[in-house]
């Protein structure tokens, strides 16, 4: 009987042991709709993938937006992009 025990704490030892570790695996991005990433304001790719990203985005009830840090690059040699 004494073996059996400690063949069963053993085992539940190993599986506990075995069991535990956390994923390495990055935090999530934050929504489209919580703040303006810096991509948006340093080209027109970037201004032109987050507002893509925003007209799919459900934001009914989330607040506006801060725009002070908004600065979106303003060149006068390149053609606008298209929004799909």
């Amino acid at each position: 009987m004494k073996r059996s025990t400690l063949m069963l704490c053993c085992s539940v030892a190993l599986l506990l042991a075995a069991c535990g570790g956390g994923s390495d695996s990055p935090p999530a991005p934050p929504a489209v709709t919580d703040a303006i990433p810096d991509t948006a304001s340093q080209g027109s790719t970037g201004l032109v993938t987050y507002l893509s990203a925003l007209s799919v985005a459900a934001a009914d009830d989330k607040d506006p937006l801060d725009l002070g840090k908004f600065n979106p690059a303003q060149p006068d040699d390149t053609e606008p992009e298209t929004l799909n």
